[in-house]
């Protein structure tokens, strides 16, 4: 993994690349920092004055290339679009852009020299709605979707400039529904297989992206920037050699943020995370923006165990990779407006996607967690749970038989191997054990550390979940006081007080009130001595609680034992039980 991870870094750092600059009079900045946060994907929302509303920070419009040219080559309709850039200026709200292709294309591309591509699908129920495709290499394909980036360009950069302002960014599409392949499913004439071995469809990509470039960015005024899916370096190299080489670096580029506020537990989350993180949180030299949407996979199974819990969850994950824009789908944003439950939801998400950089941060968090990496060889060595394979199933059942006793269980086994896709479609129940699942607490600007040594993962710590469970159910840390776990030990990210001390730290502990009588404290030093800033005791109802304290004159300098800021101490021998800590800044 840290072979890959610097070979990346150091391809990204010699590009320089920024995203969100100004790049001219004409430009604001594509995503400021203050629009981070959920997005209304699918146009769920009438009236962004309604206060039910007020977690929506942007707008995605979409439309299919069928609609915006349906009467034939040389008309175009793109009044879709000048509906949603109407509306973002009315409502002051900036706006993603883009249009659906491929299997979007409009029938008469089949009638003017594009060979028609049928396919057969594994799948054949989900895409059953995706039929015809057109042959994307072909000369008369190119031509007529060339033409539309050129013509989709002029309608945007001839807007008047206070809707001009509002885009935000275009996302470049280039195969089917935006997933960039080409097919979903095998053609039945072998002829129009296109083969990503040989490099066909990442050259045709890279054709599509000049000519995006070309309209979008390569022009005197009024650049807008481009999003790109689908441009990791090892499995797109050509893509992302491009992207990195040939984007202009005083206009750059966004991600896509992958797929991680989906869900949780999905495979890939941690090593996404060690790639991408660098470059969207406290970015050193370049900066990019990432945008994922929330698809539909709330509507499945294994989300509506409980749809609070894995709202929670999910967010908690898009922050944990360093989302930038959560763009959901319209049922989503209908279901959020409501059920206040998943409103509070975003609103944390909202709050802390916009920390970036923690030197101007407004607050700090850490929401425990203990995910058991199969991919984990240190952790989780090969002579004790066998061999480091995704497919081999007896090591995830030999690491969560290791775990069985803090709550950990494996609910569907099928599901472990199947990817991340597919997971959030047909699994049924809640896995402990994944592969390069996210392995320690969701954090930003705060850590808890060595949290493996110094306090214990729990899983499904009121017992089994189910609609009636709390959404703080699902993970937690403890104190474990017969092995001498009677300390938790957190540090603020070392630049969040560069510029001078708080004014007011506000500390919100969330923890299980499980036990009548026990206690438990956060102390820390204020350079003289140590102080207790509150001690709770508990009444031990089996409810989960917070608490909140105003702390103004903690010492910051991880002076304290194991070079922390502050601890939570187990003040009898009762293992207490924690969600996690959020932490507000007031500034001077």
């Amino acid at each position: 993994m840290k072979m890959i991870k610097n070979k990346f870094l150091s391809g990204l750092l010699i590009t320089g690349l920024f995203f969100g600059v100004n790049v001219s009079k004409a430009q604001k900045v594509a995503v400021p920092i203050n629009s981070y946060g959920v997005w209304d994907r699918g146009e769920g929302i009438d009236d962004y004055l309604d206060p039910k509303a007020d977690f929506v920070l942007g707008m995605e419009v979409s439309a299919r290339w069928a609609e915006v040219q349906s009467k034939g080559p040389e008309k175009y309709d793109f009044s879709v679009f000048q509906q949603a850039l109407n509306k973002a200026l009315k409502f002051h709200k900036i706006v993603k852009l883009s249009i659906n292709v491929g299997p979007d294309s409009p029938e008469w591309l089949y009638e003017n020299g594009v060979p028609l591509v049928k396919v057969v699908s594994k799948k054949p129920k989900k895409h059953a709605k995706f039929p015809n495709y057109p042959y994307y290499l072909s000369e008369a394909y190119k031509n007529y979707y060339f033409e539309l980036i050129k013509q989709f360009s002029l309608f945007l950069r001839n807007q008047p400039k206070e809707k001009f302002d509002c885009i935000a960014f275009v996302q470049v599409k280039t195969g089917s529904t935006g997933d960039e392949a080409p097919y979903k499913g095998e053609p039945i004439d072998k002829k129009y297989v296109i083969e990503n071995k040989k490099g066909q469809w990442e050259n045709f990509r890279i054709e599509t992206f000049t000519q995006f470039k070309k309209y979008f960015n390569d022009v005197s005024e009024r650049q807008i920037v481009l999003t790109f899916n689908s441009v990791d370096p090892e499995n797109q190299p050509q893509a992302n050699k491009w992207v990195m080489n040939t984007i202009d670096p005083q206009i750059g580029f966004g991600i896509k943020g992958g797929a991680y506020n989906r869900g949780h537990h999905l495979t890939g989350e941690q090593s996404f995370k060690e790639k991408w993180i660098p470059f969207l949180i406290n970015p050193k030299g370049m900066k990019l923006f990432s945008a994922s949407e929330m698809d539909q996979s709330w509507q499945h199974p294994i989300f509506n165990i409980n749809t609070e819990l894995g709202f929670y969850w999910s967010a908690l994950s898009g922050l944990n990779t360093g989302l930038s824009s959560y763009n959901c789908s319209k049922g989503a944003i209908r279901y959020a407006m409501e059920h206040k439950e998943i409103r509070d939801i975003f609103k944390m998400y909202n709050k802390y996607a916009q920390q970036v950089y923690p030197a101007s941060a407004t607050s700090a968090f850490s929401v425990f967690h203990e995910g058991l990496n199969a991919a984990d060889t240190i952790k989780f060595p090969e002579k004790t749970f066998g061999i480091a394979k995704e497919k081999n199933l007896e090591r995830y059942k030999n690491i969560c038989k290791a775990y069985a006793s803090k709550g950990a269980s494996l609910d569907d086994l099928n599901a472990l191997t199947i990817g991340q896709v597919n997971q959030r479609e047909r699994q049924t129940g809640y896995n402990d054990v994944g592969w390069e699942i996210a392995e320690g607490n969701y954090e930003r600007f705060l850590t808890q550390i060595n949290a493996d040594q110094t306090s214990v993962g729990l899983y499904r710590v009121r017992g089994t979940i189910d609609k009636n469970s709390s959404k703080y159910d699902r993970f937690s840390r403890s104190f474990e006081n017969v092995s001498g776990k009677n300390t938790m030990y957190f540090k603020f990210d070392d630049e969040l007080f560069v510029n001078g001390k708080p004014k007011n730290l506000k500390f919100t502990i969330t923890w299980l009130d499980k036990n009548a009588g026990s206690t438990w404290a956060l102390r820390y030093s204020n350079g003289k001595q140590i102080k207790t800033a509150i001690e709770v005791k508990g009444k031990g109802d089996s409810k989960w609680k917070s608490v909140t304290v105003d702390v103004a004159d903690m010492q910051l300098n991880h002076t304290g034992e194991l070079k922390s800021d502050f601890v939570l101490v187990n003040t009898d021998k009762v293992d207490d039980i924690f969600n996690g800590i959020e932490v507000d800044i007031q500034r001077k």
